[in-house]
């Protein structure tokens, strides 16, 4: 997973709801970045959970039942596996693995970001909408819903032995909403129009898998064409290659408009 992101390709957001927000001076973007509202932001749902988890006064690391609901979830969505620690960043999550493999890993395969690999890999991420990685003995979760980038879940093949982390204390209204979020993509249409879909598959430098767009063309053509967009009201990943995550719902000048971005940019306008 991409983590390159320059703080000058994001405007001051003054608000932010469904699949849209709004800067200081009140212009609208549509949001294909989204990191950690997947779903939307403000989920009406999810925003209801948390609300009512936070007036039970659960907003520090206390342990909480939500702890073991968010794990039951996950392990009833992934039944292959055994057991789930749940991490406070992903710099804790790849630390765990690194010491479950006995060695230091960087990036792992991403499936928004890369090929489905030849064999079985032995940690992978998982996203929701796509597949995971098959035979793979450690898989790390991009949750629809987290905030500041946790809860960052790992589920294991097998129950972890030895010096392995217990799950990091997280608060539980923040893992009511990663829960709230899980049931919010459970047997959900993965999102996008058909005609931007077109549009993407037939560009030679987007590539997509499912609801998630990455950008094949070089890196150093981002910042302009990642400007494009956002002068065009649609915000993309900021960090090379992204993904970028096609809107739950759209106005049919939004898809229109999304189809001829794709279509257009990178081309041949300079």
């Amino acid at each position: 997973m991409s983590d390159e992101q320059s703080p000058r390709a994001m405007p001051l957001v003054r608000r932010a709801r469904g699949f849209r927000f709004s800067d200081t001076r009140g212009r609208r973007y549509l949001d294909l970045y989204r990191e950690g509202a997947l779903l939307g932001h403000r989920e009406a749902a999810t925003i209801t959970a948390m609300k009512s988890v936070l007036s039970q006064g659960l907003a520090t690391g206390l342990p909480s039942a939500w702890e073991g609901r968010l794990e039951r979830a996950i392990l009833r969505m992934f039944p292959g596996f055994a057991a789930v620690r749940l991490f406070a960043s992903r710099e804790r999550a790849l630390a765990c693995l690194s010491r479950c493999l006995g060695e230091t890993l960087g990036a792992l395969s991403d499936p928004a970001l890369d090929p489905a690999p030849a064999g079985p890999a032995a940690a992978a991420w998982w996203r929701p909408f796509l597949p995971p990685a098959p035979g793979v003995r450690m898989l790390v979760l991009a949750l629809p819903l987290t905030v500041c980038g946790a809860p960052v879940p790992v589920c294991f093949a097998e129950e972890p032995r030895g010096d392995v982390p217990v799950s990091d204390p997280l608060p539980g209204f923040l893992l009511a909403g990663a829960l709230r979020g899980l049931a919010g993509v459970a047997g959900a249409t993965a999102p996008g129009d058909p005609a931007v879909q077109r549009a993407i598959d037939g560009a030679p430098g987007w590539r997509r898998r499912g609801p998630y767009v990455r950008a094949v063309f070089p890196s150093a053509d981002y910042p302009r064409v990642h400007a494009e967009f956002l002068r065009a009201g649609v915000m993309l990943a900021p960090g090379y290659p992204g993904p970028s995550v096609l809107p739950g719902e759209c106005s049919p000048g939004e898809n229109k408009l999304l189809a001829d971005l794709f279509a257009r940019i990178p081309g041949g306008r300079p």
